[in-house]
């Protein structure tokens, strides 16, 4: 078998071992087929132990959640995402300017033109 028939099946066999006697042969005399086998092998194990993994949950957490839902009317949270969020409204809205103006001034010279 060549490397490339191989590397096609190692993800496969890299999970249940099961392949024909050919890939195996393959694998036990190929030092690159070989050493990508490990590289899934170091993968799969690396997934599993992710897979028992849990993060705990951060000290006040829950409370600090639960006070989002609560922290003002809607008209307050509004005003204070604008506020934070001051340099970026006025670069818009200059944009917005800065482009109106040029296509008006783009339709003025294109009238003038047609006439």
């Amino acid at each position: 078998m060549r490397c490339e028939e191989v590397q096609e099946v190692l993800p496969s066999y890299a999970r249940d071992r099961n392949a024909s006697l050919a890939v195996r042969h393959h694998i036990s005399s190929c030092p690159n087929c070989s050493a990508e086998l490990a590289r899934y092998d170091e993968l799969l194990a690396g997934l599993r132990a992710m897979r028992d993994e849990t993060a705990p949950v951060p000290p006040g957490l829950v409370a600090t959640l639960k006070a989002i839902s609560t922290s003002g009317s809607r008209l307050e949270v509004a005003r204070t995402h604008v506020t934070r969020h001051r340099k970026a409204y006025i670069g818009g809205l200059a944009l917005a300017a800065a482009g109106a103006a040029g296509a008006a001034l783009w339709r003025a010279r294109v009238r003038t033109a047609a006439a």
